[in-house]
């Protein structure tokens, strides 16, 4: 069984992938898709340090906020993974 950590860990891996996808679909969004990427590695850092604060089920990373500020269509599968993530943050970390 793979632990929080680990899975937290994936989550953030299929997220940076999609972003790096839609970043090669969408250079027209290459801003806000590498500040997007620098979120999901600065998360993973600091995850894999055991720097990342305790989520306390409250606390979010802000990840989906700020892709949803410019993504279009609302349903991306961008927005899903750091939905995801912001998710299984307040569940379990």
């Amino acid at each position: 069984m793979k632990t929080k950590t680990e899975e937290f860990i994936k989550l953030i891996d299929q997220a940076s992938d999609i972003a790096e996808q839609t970043l090669k679909d969408k250079p027209e969004f290459s801003e806000p898709l590498n500040n997007a990427i620098a979120a999901l590695q600065s998360i993973k850092t600091k995850t894999l340090n055991d720097r990342l604060e305790p989520s306390e089920k409250t606390a979010t990373l802000g990840l989906a906020r700020g892709v949803a500020d410019w993504i279009e269509p609302l349903d991306s599968p961008l927005l899903k993974a750091v939905g995801a993530i912001e998710e299984y943050y307040q569940k379990n970390l």
